[in-house]
């Protein structure tokens, strides 16, 4: 029996990168040899009319095609295939004719159809996570979980294990589709994408009613990377979002909704139970980190490599500074330990980006633990936050900082339990403390007003309950100093520098705001003027 022909072809992802890679040999051999079409051969136009003209040679050899405005084969059809979009038979064999690709290699087969990861990263070397994989795969292989989140701060790695997950476990899908939320998409957008993907193409739209129809009938994994993005969505949007996920949630089919995201939503934490799991991925393990030093080049002794990995837990930060280290230190991290952590550029604008979804009073409870060197504990905070936060606030914000944003952690080795941020983290946040405070204050001297919410009134510079002498000349050290010395540094002038901070210190009379940290705060100031 005779293969049934395939009336329209389409490029796989593999096709597609296939395709790219032998345009841009062929363009350059055509460069090489100095191959003109109409003149010239640099304009993107002219480029396409060469394929075109050869497209038109195979599928009508008998016309002359060397002077002609219209060929066999037009653009549009000639653009369809390159971004892997259906087109005929005999065109789409023609064009990989043209490219000296052999068309069986370059068509999405049946599995390629029934699978969509153009949107997902590419596969690449995965190291670690062994637990994670097992209880991941536990949930939608053996327990088939309706809804999985996979949640944890910036650069944890959430996308490379759930790509590492994914191919896996593709084969125990009917049908699997990637899809990310970064540019924040419409929700009506991501409907069609899926109602067109699940129909096999023959809707071109649908409701949320009829996708879950697609559900129940065929077991298919959607992969639903960057939630975080679309929880700023308008109200209306998030909504329509929220109602898809809770309806996969909770109605009986045989598919699951793999959700990536920074920050834990409220509705999902809701909505756990027996068929809806979360999953919070944590900072990188020894083991894991040096596992990762290692494939990127770096050495050092086992000492080094378990100090470095403890530093740098967070698998994007940790790359980072891994190139930083191959680029200046030709991969030892031996010199590279001398240096107390290192935030750069890069990791600053990471960091700084974790830090812009946050409420004020989520960032300040990051400052009152930072301030405390990671020795804060519960008893320590409800001093620390004086009438700034109610103890429900502070509770609540502690929970979200922990669960929902992944940037707050707990050390419960230690007797009281104490709160600690990642040793970047906690370098970075004292920087970001200086930095504001800093600007703050100069603004003060500028325009002699304070609106009252100021660092510098929220946050003791250096605590005093309990009492801890080691702690409060590392505060002095870290915090008064770096602020004093760049005050001086705007003013060029000691004896300005004094002025103007009693000249605070009158401000704070008037507003009654004396009593609190602010007073004792330009007090330590003017005393690290005194002490230059």
């Amino acid at each position: 029996m005779h293969k049934r022909q395939r009336l329209s072809l389409k490029a796989s992802e593999r096709g597609k990168n296939l395709i790219k890679e032998a345009r841009i040999k062929k363009i350059e051999q055509a460069r090489n040899e100095r191959i003109e079409v109409q003149g010239k051969i640099e304009k993107a136009w002219d480029i396409d009319e060469m394929f075109l003209r050869e497209a038109s040679k195979i599928l009508e050899p008998h016309q002359n095609w060397d002077c002609v405005e219209t060929y066999a084969v037009s653009l549009m059809t000639w653009r369809r295939f390159r971004e892997a979009k259906p087109i005929t038979a005999i065109n789409f064999q023609a064009f990989c004719q043209v490219l000296v690709l052999n068309w069986e290699d370059v068509a999405e087969n049946k599995a390629d159809a029934n699978r969509d990861l153009s949107e997902a990263p590419p596969l690449s070397n995965f190291y670690g996570r062994t637990q994670e994989l097992t209880e991941l795969q536990q949930w939608l292989i053996q327990e088939r979980c309706r809804l999985v989140l996979i949640h944890g701060m910036g650069g944890i790695g959430k996308r490379a294990l759930a790509r590492y997950l994914v191919d896996k476990i593709a084969n125990k899908y009917d049908c699997l589709i990637w899809l990310s939320l970064e540019s924040a998409p419409q929700f009506q957008q991501i409907l069609i994408k899926l109602v067109q993907f699940l129909s096999k193409s023959e809707k071109e739209e649908g409701d949320i009613s009829q996708l879950m129809q697609y559900l129940h009938h065929q077991r298919c994994l959607i992969i639903l990377d960057a939630w975080e993005e679309i929880i700023g969505n308008s109200k209306e949007d998030y909504t329509n979002y929220s109602v898809f996920v809770e309806r996969v949630a909770k109605e009986v089919h045989k598919s699951c909704l793999l959700l990536l995201s920074r920050i834990k939503p409220q509705n999902i934490e809701i909505l756990e139970g027996q068929l809806v799991r979360s999953k919070r991925l944590g900072v990188l393990t020894y083991e894991e980190a040096k596992e990762i030093l290692i494939a990127e080049g770096l050495s050092g002794t086992s000492n080094e490599l378990e100090e470095f990995s403890r530093r740098y837990s967070n698998p994007w930060i940790l790359k980072k500074i891994a190139q930083n280290i191959r680029n200046v230190f030709n991969g030892d991290i031996s010199p590279f330990m001398d240096v107390s952590i290192f935030v750069g550029d890069a990791v600053t604008e990471f960091l700084d980006k974790q830090f812009q979804p946050l409420s004020k009073a989520e960032i300040n409870l990051i400052y009152w633990v930072a301030l405390r060197r990671n020795t804060a504990s519960w008893n320590q905070l409800l001093q620390d936050k004086k009438d700034f936060l109610t103890d429900a606030q502070l509770l609540q914000t502690l929970e979200d900082l922990i669960a929902k944003h992944s940037l707050l952690d707990k050390q419960i080795e230690e007797l009281p339990l104490i709160y600690i941020l990642d040793p970047v983290i906690l370098k970075y946040t004292n920087e970001r403390f200086i930095r504001e405070n800093y600007q703050e204050i100069n603004q003060v001297f500028k325009t002699e007003k304070i609106n009252g919410s100021e660092l510098f009134i929220s946050h003791s510079f250096i605590t005093e309950h309990p009492k801890d002498e080691e702690l409060n000349q590392e505060q002095m050290r870290r915090i008064v100093k770096p602020i004093q010395k760049m005050l001086l540094a705007e003013l060029r002038s000691q004896q300005q520098l004094e002025d103007k901070l009693r000249n605070i210190l009158s401000l704070l009379q008037d507003r009654g705001l004396s009593q609190g940290y602010a007073n004792q705060n330009i007090l330590h100031l003017i005393s690290a003027c005194e002490q230059i």
